[in-house]
């Protein structure tokens, strides 16, 4: 994993270019888009699909299995030895699949504790631009507001 680190951020984080396949790609395409249309939530800017279990403030709320379509991809994942550095916290709880239309993204944000301490993505059919900021603590905010 140490060849995939990247520099002049966050200590932890890694890219794995071209992860999988051609193959791979286009059958998690297929199941994504073969699922029931009930499956998609439309939101603002994208739909997505939640599998796993349902994020809350106080912690993950496990609602289902994983689909037996994520369990190749969710095994090549820890084989990376994910688990060996997070032993008893880390495990597949949750995957969300978002679909963004050509120029679409979400606004900066913080994920928050129930994605600690590890997220993965996993870009379909396109590149992924993720720009990463230092979080301003809220007494900076609050003496922003008064200048």
């Amino acid at each position: 994993m140490e060849r995939y680190k990247l520099s002049n951020l966050p200590n932890s984080l890694y890219y794995l270019p071209n992860f999988i396949t051609i193959d791979e790609e286009n059958q998690l395409i297929s199941c994504v888009n073969n699922v029931p249309k009930t499956r998609w939530v439309q939101l603002r800017n994208r739909r997505l699909q939640n599998w796993g279990g349902q994020p809350q403030t106080k912690g993950m709320i496990q609602t289902e299995d994983l689909p037996k379509w994520l369990e190749n991809l969710t095994e090549r994942i820890l084989q990376l030895g994910a688990n060996s550095i997070y032993p008893d916290k880390f495990r597949f709880n949750h995957c969300l699949v978002n679909e963004y239309e050509a120029g679409q993204g979400i606004m900066a944000h913080t994920d928050g504790p129930v994605y600690h301490p590890i997220v993965t993505t996993v870009t379909l059919q396109s590149h992924t631009v993720i720009e990463f900021y230092q979080p301003v603590a809220d007494n900076e905010v609050r003496n922003r507001e008064f200048e």
